[in-house]
């Protein structure tokens, strides 16, 4: 029998995102590692349910591992000037060969993936990107290496206002005709910052970044990248450097999925958690004030809490009339947590209805919204903060939290106090 209930769960978590992608641009970079998603039918199939759900493709092919192999099989070294390949004219006539059979090789995936899930779209590939020889740099001639000189923006848009996928590589003719070896990552990036597209994504051999302690990052921001760029690997640098240039050129978003994990790109686009790591301009996870529109969310998020007898219970109404003293923790428009600050005199608060999502009880978000309760108490003049607790009071005590008596507390919060849930007091002083 189909265990259902996690697959509902996950519906259920998808279909916000789902809703939120349609008519949006996406461009992915494929990674040609050995082994990887992009040769196994089952990514085809995944680009092919987003193309679905009424996502625009754009495909950018890499063979940066085809032509290593290539080049280790020759026993000639690759030349390289910084982190550029150098290519000269027998490896451009076999890099065109490479090109070629991934090109053909992708396309065959493809096919059969439209027709299991009977799709009509068509794969389109065409000279959309101009080159220009990347010249010479420091002294070295890079030959046949080129850069990206323009991309036909008009072209590609068309096509994918016809329901087509677009297919690119990185070999590109300069107006004079010559074929030039681009990086397949400055054509991903620079077809994304002109196309404005929703979405970089960057397929590769290392699941997620990693910070200096080698923890993995599922979140980075531009204002962090440089801080945690020499704990990655060359290939993560490599990709990271490439989602930089993007953002700085307005894309909103980029994805860095590993390119041999089935599912990998689901996951990272259709979970808050993900499975890769997300790089933006700004932390996409922020506590904010609730707001009016916040009230069924937060209804949804508080009442298993209440009926677990966690929280204290409140009706609709008293949550709209109270909704100004509300913090939530804001994911893409999904709230994940929430904290209330309540003032009980001119020098106390209390800190009430802190609920955490079920499904992302990480304890940053509690403590996220426990620290934004204490900005906005200091902010409004309170020297103490109190906490009623019946099931948490070791983790209120690890973030400086002590026990108290009822005695301890404004009589007007005294008055309140209800002996049948015998709630232990905790406070702190701000």
């Amino acid at each position: 029998m189909i265990q259902t209930e996690p697959i509902v769960a996950w519906l259920r978590e998808a279909g916000p995102y789902i809703e939120s992608f349609r008519g949006k641009t996406f461009v992915v970079l494929l990674s040609d590692e050995h082994g990887s998603e992009v040769n196994h039918s089952r990514l085809v199939e995944d680009l092919c349910l987003l193309h679905a759900l009424d996502v625009k493709l754009v495909l950018v092919q890499s063979t940066r591992h085809a032509i290593d192999r290539h080049v280790t099989a020759r026993g000639v070294p690759s030349e390289f000037h910084a982190t550029r390949r150098i290519t000269d004219g027998a490896l451009l006539v076999a890099v065109q060969e490479i090109v070629g059979q991934a090109r053909l090789a992708f396309r065959g995936l493809y096919t059969r993936a439209m027709h299991r899930n009977r799709g009509t779209a068509p794969m389109v590939s065409g000279a959309f990107v101009t080159a220009k020889p990347l010249g010479v740099h420091g002294g070295v001639d890079h030959q046949f290496t080129g850069s990206v000189r323009k991309i036909d923006i008009a072209g590609i848009r068309a096509q994918l206002d016809l329901g087509a996928v677009v297919y690119l590589d990185h070999l590109a003719h300069a107006p004079s005709g010559q074929l030039y070896n681009l990086a397949s990552e400055e054509v991903a990036s620079q077809t994304a910052i002109a196309l404005h597209a929703d979405k970089l994504i960057l397929f590769g051999p290392t699941p997620t970044c990693v910070d200096l302690d080698q923890t993995a990052l599922t979140e980075l921001t531009s204002r962090t990248l440089d801080r945690v760029l020499p704990a990655q690997t060359p290939e993560m640098q490599r990709r990271l450097n490439t989602a930089a240039i993007a953002l700085r050129g307005g894309v909103k978003r980029c994805h860095l999925v590993h390119a041999a994990t089935d599912g990998a790109l689901l996951t990272e686009l259709l979970t808050v958690q993900g499975s890769g790591t997300m790089v933006t301009g700004e932390a996409t996870a922020r506590v904010r004030p609730a707001r009016l529109d916040d009230l069924s969310h937060l209804l949804h998020l508080m009442q298993p809490l209440e009926e677990a007898g966690s929280l204290v219970r409140r009706s609709r109404e008293q949550l709209e009339a109270e909704i100004q003293n509300f913090m939530v923790m804001d994911c893409d428009g999904r709230i994940l947590g929430s904290a209330a600050l309540y003032p009980l005199d001119t020098g106390t608060g209390e800190l009430a209805a802190l609920a955490v999502d079920p499904d992302h009880t990480g304890v940053t978000i509690g403590t996220q919204l426990l620290h934004a309760i204490e900005h906005e108490a200091r902010n409004r003049g309170l020297q103490t903060l109190c906490v009623l607790t019946t099931l948490a009071p070791d983790w209120f005590s690890e973030r400086g939290f002590v026990r108290a008596s009822l005695t301890d507390l404004p009589d007007n919060r005294k008055a309140m106090y209800n002996f049948q849930r015998n709630s232990l007091i905790l406070t702190k002083a701000l």
